[in-house]
């Protein structure tokens, strides 16, 4: 990792590397999964599952770190934040075979909480849970406990779980009564 940072600064062992890192996203870095509406979608809505460390330009090379040591992930501009840049992994299969087993192996105490609820969501989706009504509710559930219980969140879990049922029931004022768009 010498192109990325002089070596005299990381730690001897490339375990007590990958520690620092867990620490450091313990502090910096966000599991979440955000809440989109999508009329293609089976119950006209998805759950999208994202983990990114965000950072201040002048410390790309952290973000580089998390790169190289999860070997997936890309590090973008932070939208609306100028000088800030975000390493970012989501795709669900990188989430599930490289960030989730990388954080139960080092593990994380400030973010454990989130931690373990955005891993039962992702091997949830990668089990295909989401593709009946109730599996697609449980995970939902799990998402809006996460991150403050779903305090910051565009929709609220009740009306969710209404516009679910009246689309399952093919009633189309449902489609009608949601708003489209991110949270």
């Amino acid at each position: 990792m010498k192109d990325i940072i002089d070596p005299r600064l990381l730690p001897r062992r490339r375990k007590e590397l990958f520690y620092y890192l867990a620490g450091f996203a313990d502090a910096e870095g966000c599991f979440s999964v955000s809440l989109k509406r999508q009329d293609t979608a089976r119950f006209g809505w998805v759950l999208d599952p994202v983990f990114h460390v965000t950072q201040h330009e002048n410390s790309r090379q952290v973000l580089e770190l998390y790169e190289r040591a999860l070997t997936c992930g890309r590090i973008i501009p932070k939208h609306g934040q100028p000088g800030t840049l975000q390493f970012i992994v989501d795709n669900r299969r990188q989430l599930a075979e490289k960030v989730i087993p990388f954080f139960e192996r080092y593990g994380l105490i400030a973010k454990r909480g989130d931690f373990l609820r955005f891993r039962d969501i992702v091997l949830g989706l990668e089990r295909k849970e989401h593709s009946t009504l109730e599996g697609f509710k449980g995970l939902l559930e799990k998402a809006f406990e996460m991150n403050m219980e779903g305090k910051q969140r565009r929709y609220r879990l009740e009306d969710v779980l209404l516009d679910l049922e009246r689309l399952s029931s093919g009633s189309p004022e449902a489609i009608r009564r949601m708003p489209s768009g991110n949270p």
